[in-house]
């Protein structure tokens, strides 16, 4: 392992700020990047003199930190958790259609689990939609029956003082 001499404090600030500004970065890329950095101003500072002014130039020709920074890859994101799959998520659109009475009370439970963000999504979006489908099929059915128990004559009639 190869030890570098001390740093004009210029320098060190700057190694300073772009371990600050790879914060986000992975951690072994991180460490290398900083090391590499430091290795390159150490060598131009032994190549041209330790000053100020060479500490000057050998930041100039490094560049902003936040350049450096752009090129390094990012620090890998955890994963995010899995969706539970819970018991009721499952119960609740094999209810919609084993007994579709039941699909108007699972339609309002599947959309109340989904508005409190817990649970499966997909199958809470599967039991509002196999549970809408007996809910507005029934509705329809009934909204059908009621047409056709009213006469011809009381149909025009009734379909005449919604329209007017």
């Amino acid at each position: 392992m190869t030890t570098t001499p001390d740093l004009p404090t210029t320098v060190e600030a700057y190694l300073a700020d772009l371990d600050r500004a790879l914060a986000s970065a992975d951690p072994r890329e991180r460490a290398e990047t900083v090391a590499a950095v430091r290795e390159h101003a150490a060598e131009s500072l032994a190549r041209h003199g330790s000053g100020d002014e060479s500490a000057r130039r050998v930041l100039d020709e490094l560049g902003p930190v936040e350049a450096i920074a752009a090129e390094v890859t990012p620090a890998p994101r955890p994963a995010a958790p899995a969706t539970r799959v819970e018991a009721v998520d499952v119960v609740l659109p094999l209810l919609a259609v084993v007994v579709w009475p039941l699909a108007p009370v699972t339609l309002v439970w599947g959309i109340v689990r989904m508005r409190a963000g817990v649970g499966n999504r997909a199958l809470q979006w599967l039991t509002i939609l196999l549970s809408a489908i007996p809910t507005l099929g029934g509705l329809l059915l009934l909204l059908l029956h009621r047409l056709s128990s009213v006469s011809a004559e009381g149909w025009f009639q009734a379909m005449a003082t919604v329209a007017g």
